[in-house]
C-alpha cells in the first residue's frame, strides 16, 4: 500500500491545452479518491506547475478546495523560485513575465523529494498520477524515482498528444483503476519510454550537428571565394 499519492492538476483534473476536463466526472473521482486515502492513511497531494498567483485561482475555480487544504496543494511559490540558482531564477521570472501561465514541471520532482525526506519514506512508498510521459514519466524515473502512472485520457509529451507507450502503468478517472495502483502497484517497464526519449534526443543532436557542419561548409566556401 502506498503512503503518499500525488495527483497532477493540469491535464488530469483540470483542462489544459486540447484536453477538457469533465467537472462532474472529476468531482466524483476526487470524492472516491479522498475517501479511500483517508481510510487507508495515504497522504494525498494535489500538484500544480503553475505559479501560486495563477494556481490558487484555478484551485478554487475547479472546487478542489473541497477536497484539499492548502497544506496539501503544492504549487510554484516565490520561496521555491528564490532557492534556484541565479541563472535559473532569472529565466523563470522572464518566463513568467512573458506568460503568467508558464509551467515549471520540474517543481513536482523537488517537492516530492522534499516530502520523502521529511517523512523518512522510500520512493516505493509514493505514487504520481499525471499525464506527461516526458516531464512526469521520464523525469520521475530519473529524479524522484517514485512509481508513476499516466492518465490514459490525455497522454502527452510536453503538452502534445501522443499514443500510449508500452510498459507503463495507466489510469482513468474511474477510481477503481487508481485503487489497484495504490493497493499493489504492478510491475512496469521503462524500456520503451527510454528508447522513445533517446530517439528524440538523438534526432535533435544529429540535427544540430548537421546544421553545424552545413555552416562550416558554407563558411569555408565563402572564405575560398574571397
Amino acid at each position: 500500500m502506498k503512503k503518499l499519492c500525488f495527483i497532477e492538476m493540469e491535464g488530469v483534473l483540470s483542462s489544459q491545452g486540447s484536453y477538457k476536463a469533465d467537472e462532474k466526472v472529476v468531482l466524483k473521482f476526487l470524492k472516491e479518491l479522498t475517501k479511500f486515502c483517508k481510510s487507508s492513511k495515504i497522504e494525498l497531494f494535489l500538484v500544480s506547475a503553475h505559479h501560486e498567483s495563477v494556481a490558487e485561482g484555478k484551485f478554487c475555480e475547479n472546487k478542489f478546495n473541497e477536497f484539499f487544504d492548502k497544506k496539501h496543494f503544492l504549487c510554484v511559490s516565490d520561496d521555491y523560485i528564490s532557492k534556484k540558482a541565479d541563472a535559473d531564477k532569472e529565466l523563470h521570472m522572464k518566463n513568467l513575465e512573458k506568460d503568467k501561465n508558464f509551467l515549471d514541471n520540474y517543481h513536482k520532482q523537488v517537492v516530492i523529494l522534499e516530502l520523502l525526506k521529511e517523512r523518512d519514506l522510500h520512493p516505493k512508498d509514493a505514487l504520481l498520477l499525471s499525464d506527461d510521459i516526458w516531464v512526469d514519466g521520464y523525469y520521475t524515473n530519473r529524479f524522484s524515482k517514485i512509481d508513476f502512472a499516466i492518465f490514459e485520457g490525455n497522454v502527452v509529451d510536453r503538452g502534445k498528444s501522443i499514443e500510449r507507450i508500452n510498459g507503463l502503468a495507466y489510469f482513468s478517472l474511474d477510481f477503481s483503476s487508481v485503487k489497484i495502483l495504490l493497493d499493489n502497484f504492478p510491475p512496469t517497464s521503462t524500456v520503451a519510454l527510454d528508447k522513445y526519449v533517446f530517439d528524440i534526443m538523438k534526432a535533435a543532436l544529429v540535427g544540430d550537428n548537421i546544421k553545424d557542419i552545413a555552416k562550416a561548409v558554407i563558411s569555408k566556401r565563402v572564405n575560398q571565394n574571397n
